[in-house]
């Protein structure tokens, strides 16, 4: 009995070592800071391994993206603060307005990563809570 409890410590510890070891080894130490940082477009260029030239068109269309958000955002606030009825129709436009930047990020994608990054991205789409602008992980 005594050696079958030393066996099972033994696979135990095996185990969890192996995992940890495979875990190290896989992660990217720079992903991780983007993703804690929110930095979205590091964590776009190492995630789907953007060429320059792919990563300085998506910034540009993030820059230009940036102006539309802020203004759903800021008429969707305005709207919570007067308890207007349109608000539902506010939060719609931005939904829709987010998916289609999101489809044309995933334009400028080599075609393989641009359909990993809109099945990434889209599903969180329909649980935005419109509360903030959006982020890496698209919550808030």
């Amino acid at each position: 009995m005594r050696n079958l409890l030393y066996t099972a410590i033994l696979a135990l510890v095996i185990g969890a070592a192996a995992t940890a070891g495979f875990y190290f080894s896989q992660r990217d130490p720079e992903l991780s800071r983007a993703a804690r940082a929110q930095d979205a477009m590091t964590w776009l260029r190492l995630e789907f391994h953007l060429t320059p030239a792919q990563e300085t068109a998506i910034t540009k269309l993030q820059s230009e993206y940036a102006v539309v958000c802020t203004e759903h955002c800021l008429a969707i606030l305005d709207a919570r603060k007067r308890a207007a009825p349109e608000l539902a129709a506010l939060e719609q436009t931005c939904t829709d307005s987010m998916r289609k930047h999101f489809t044309q990020v995933a334009a400028l994608m080599s075609p393989g990563e641009g359909e990993r990054y809109l099945k990434e991205v889209l599903p969180r789409i329909d649980r935005f809570a419109h509360a903030a602008s959006p982020n890496v992980g698209v919550t808030n």
